[in-house]
């Protein structure tokens, strides 16, 4: 998933950290280094139940598909 994906998602950085009780600064500095940490990713992936994707995941599908 992409820093992007995660604020496309949410809709703003105030609704990521409502939803999240993540730091909203976290996703800022995402979009800054643009990628999302692999462990805020699987995080984000059981909050949005799979509707958010770790790049992990999307790979074993496009291997399994």
């Amino acid at each position: 998933m992409t820093p992007q994906e995660v604020l496309t998602y949410y809709g703003s950085q105030y609704k990521f950290q409502k939803e999240t009780r993540m730091s909203h600064t976290s996703l800022g500095n995402w979009m800054k280094w643009g990628f999302v940490p692999e462990n805020s990713q699987y995080k984000l992936e059981r909050l949005t139940k799979g509707q958010l994707k770790t790049d992990w995941t999307n790979e074993l599908q496009e291997k399994a598909g």
